[in-house]
């Protein structure tokens, strides 16, 4: 198995998306495609596999596995995120498929790959682009650059953390005086910031910050939601959405929008809150899947994860 991708909730989502020979199925965040390759067997012969990813690195591990896939499946592989999932399948002349796998958040391989600074245990330059490369700024470039009132909205909005002011106004006090460069930098400013050291079992108290900036720097939320929308258009008639989320935020999402395209009435706190549009979705789910004891002392990582389903409504 690829060092890339360890696949969480293998079986689960092997029949959630009702896979079965001659299918069309989209990994939309194909990783190193250990989920992907698993589904190459269940639509052999004659399938289709359309693998998504925005991280170069990821398409060639993923290119490696699925030398072992069944020639009998047709492949194509695409450098772009989920939210650009309609124009992948329009560039392989595919209007519509079966099933659709979303497995969000950040790889194994990323996290463990100092050079990509998304960890706050290794060091490494301040990148956390999730696509490897481009012009798109990196940690380093927002931290930077961002006044001190918007990173702590950030540090406060996506990574839930309570201290957000404190380890905004220390960023901005240690960039005065040398640009944050490395992990290590953006470690020792939360340190900084914190009043006490860490105790036994606790987490990291980079660890909020960490998601925080990576998530701005990838805009993740923003490309869910529209992922997710696009996700639903392009599913035939009795089509399953896969989504596998690692964090309340992501999950938060992912339940609002299933919610609504099922037609479900979105808790809001307006007055006179938008009528529901006509449901395209099932839920399928009406609680997520969460992975065994067995499956999470296996894969520690696999802990947090929630799986929700959703079908495509029959036409008509």
């Amino acid at each position: 198995m690829s060092v890339y991708h360890v696949p969480v909730l293998l079986a689960e989502v092997l029949e959630a998306l009702n896979v079965a020979p001659g299918r069309r199925v989209v990994d939309a965040t194909l990783g190193g495609a250990g989920h992907a390759l698993r589904i190459a067997e269940r639509i052999a012969p004659g399938g289709m596999l359309i693998g998504l990813d925005q991280d170069g690195d990821a398409l060639q591990s993923a290119q490696e596995t699925l030398k072992a896939a069944p020639d009998t499946v047709t492949m194509h592989l695409v450098q772009t995120n989920f939210a650009g999932i309609r124009g992948a399948l329009e560039g392989v002349g595919l209007p519509a498929v079966d099933g659709i796998l979303m497995d969000l958040g950040v790889s194994s391989y990323q996290l463990d790959t100092p050079a990509r600074g998304f960890a706050f245990r290794t060091l490494g330059p301040l990148d956390m682009r999730m696509n490897g490369s481009g012009e798109a700024e990196t940690a380093a470039d927002l931290l930077n650059r961002l006044g001190e009132a918007e990173i702590a909205r950030i540090l406060f909005t996506y990574g839930e953390e309570s201290r957000s002011r404190r380890i905004a106004s220390e960023i901005v006090r240690r960039r005065q005086v040398k640009p944050l460069a490395t992990t290590e930098d953006l470690v020792d400013a939360v340190r900084g910031a914190m009043p006490f050291r860490t105790r036994p079992g606790e987490i990291h108290p980079a660890t909020k910050t960490f998601q925080a900036v990576r998530i701005a720097v990838n805009r993740e939320l923003e490309v869910l939601e529209t992922g997710l929308r696009e996700a639903a258009r392009v599913l035939l008639p009795g089509g399953r959405l896969v989504v596998i989320a690692y964090h309340s935020l992501e999950d938060r999402i992912v339940k609002k929008v299933l919610a609504e395209l099922s037609g479900k009435r979105v808790e809001t706190d307006l007055p006179d809150p938008e009528p529901v549009a006509t449901p395209i979705l099932t839920l399928v789910t009406k609680k997520p899947l969460t992975p065994t004891d067995d499956e999470i002392r296996r894969n520690p990582r696999s802990r947090s994860a929630k799986l929700r389903v959703a079908e495509k409504k029959l036409a008509g």
